[in-house]
């Protein structure tokens, strides 16, 4: 008996179990195809998801310089402007980083 991650979300089950407990996938029933298609769309879903992320990020740091340089050297929507350049920038970082963990592991195939 081994511990597997099920193909369709990633939870930990038992590969003797006849369904998820999570999301209820029938893994039982899956062959090694159909298992490795469902892991290949479920780290698809999450590049993509990851990519959206990152795009997000940008779009905050750059609002955040262009109302760091509309606005007055004062207020409070100066310091916002601030705090989103920072958080911008550092949940870019982030998930970049995450990006090429998530293509690292798939190429070597783990």
């Amino acid at each position: 008996m081994a511990i597997i991650a099920c193909p369709a979300c990633g939870h930990k089950v038992s590969d003797k179990a006849p369904t998820c407990s999570k999301c209820g996938v029938a893994i039982a029933e899956l062959d090694p195809v159909k298992m490795a298609a469902m892991e290949r769309d479920r780290r698809l879903q999450r590049s993509q998801s990851l990519m959206t992320q990152s795009i997000i990020a940008m779009v905050l740091f750059l609002a955040g310089f262009y109302f760091y340089w509309q606005l007055p050297a004062h207020g409070w929507k100066y310091y916002a402007a601030i705090l989103a350049i920072g958080v911008g920038f550092i949940w870019y970082v982030v998930n970049r980083i995450r990006i090429l963990m998530v293509k690292r592991k798939s190429k070597h195939g783990l």
